[in-house]
């Protein structure tokens, strides 16, 4: 059996959550994906779910953004769009957005540009037989648990967390969110941190079950996908 875990980042690297055998679920926080690599070692085949874009195209913006913008209709917002092979390699934010003026006509935004280091980091644990790494977006995680149905309210609410933490509770029957909570400083995992590597958590046991979906169903690259 695969060990299945859902990675979210966060101020202080990435957020993981998995579920050990007697199905009670660990968190742990790891510098980098060679840092979480490393910690699970002796694992035979790691399934992982994360939220950050995994194979890149050489067009932007990819298909996969295009149909999850779609889908999440009034949420379109929180799609990222992922860069190019090319922006990636840029050693800073000005030459990275004169690739993307040359590409679609605009600059990148500075957020965007912060995440490439992140982007990166996931690229270094592409190449292990071992390891299978699936680009999962927790909006359409949240929106597939509930009923195909967007969740307009944002997470950073009262409101939104209440409702994305109540599905999460129907899934995930042994959740203890106040005591992974106490685990971290919000400095370093923020709240929505947690509510999202849980979902994506989620979604990544679906792909081990045969039952996730994918978007777009026949990609450019293999395995260039969001899946839900």
């Amino acid at each position: 059996m695969p060990l299945i875990v859902g990675i979210d980042g966060c101020k202080s690297g990435w957020f993981a959550a998995w579920q050990n055998q007697e199905g009670v679920i660990e968190t742990a926080v790891f510098q980098s994906t060679s840092n979480l690599k490393n910690f699970f070692i002796g694992t035979n085949q790691l399934i992982i779910g994360i939220d950050i874009p995994v194979i890149l195209s050489e067009v932007m913006p990819r298909q996969a953004d295009q149909l999850a913008r779609k889908l999440l209709s009034k949420k379109a917002s929180s799609v990222f769009t992922a860069p190019t092979p090319e922006m990636l390699d840029q050693p800073n934010y000005e030459k990275a957005s004169l690739v993307s003026k040359k590409l679609i006509g605009k600059s990148m935004s500075l957020q965007s540009w912060y995440l490439f280091p992140k982007i990166k980091d996931v690229q270094n644990i592409l190449h292990y037989e071992n390891i299978k790494v699936f680009e999962i977006h927790p909006e359409l995680s949240f929106r597939a648990m509930n009923n195909e149905k967007v969740i307009l309210e944002s997470k950073k609410t009262d409101e939104g967390f209440k409702i994305r933490k109540s599905l999460l509770d129907k899934h995930f029957l042994d959740l203890n969110f106040d005591a992974i909570r106490t685990k971290y400083q919000k400095k370093d995992v923020m709240d929505n941190d947690i509510l999202d590597a849980l979902v994506v958590l989620w979604s990544a046991k679906r792909i081990a079950n045969n039952q996730a979906s994918y978007i777009p169903k026949i990609p450019e690259k293999p395995n260039m996908q969001i899946v839900y």
